[in-house]
């Protein structure tokens, strides 16, 4: 049983897929479709009339889609602005990429890269995987476009 060897265009689009699938459910995820992203906790004290004080303590949670529903506080906005960025970097990248775009790949790539490296701390995790497959598929279109231009093939094993 003969199995077909696969070509650098093949691995490159193999990992736009698996960009566009990682990108997805990260852009679920900030979206909230997995339960809420953001909890936080606030506590005001007031003090009544006859001294004493009372400690009122708030708890929310949130996610990216409560922006679009009227809910602006908290980092709502800022988890459905990360969201379309992401969404969008990884439809350009994937797009790029199977269509053999290389320089567009590379570019979406570095953009990803720097991303995850600023927000580590923070949404850059959600970044860090479609940016690999990115980069990976970037590699694989230069390797290939460099073969083709100095029509070199490597040597059989």
């Amino acid at each position: 049983m003969n199995l077909p060897r696969p070509s650098l265009r093949g691995v490159a689009r193999g990992t736009s897929v698996l960009a566009w699938l990682s990108g997805g459910y990260g852009f679920l995820f900030m979206l909230g479709a997995f339960g809420p992203v953001s909890c936080w906790t606030s506590r005001t004290a007031t003090e009544t009339s006859n001294g004493a004080s009372t400690t009122v303590v708030t708890r929310g949670c949130e996610a990216g889609i409560d922006y679009l529903f009227g809910s602006t506080g908290g980092n709502a906005p800022v988890l459905f602005g990360w969201a379309m960025v992401l969404i969008g970097l990884v439809a350009i990248g994937g797009g790029a990429t199977w269509l053999g775009h290389r320089h567009l790949t590379w570019t979406t790539a570095v953009v990803g890269t720097i991303i995850s490296i600023i927000g580590v701390m923070s949404i850059g995790w959600y970044f860090l995987f479609p940016t690999l497959c990115l980069l990976i598929a970037a590699i694989a279109l230069t390797v290939e476009a460099r073969r083709e231009s100095t029509g070199r093939r490597p040597t059989a094993i």
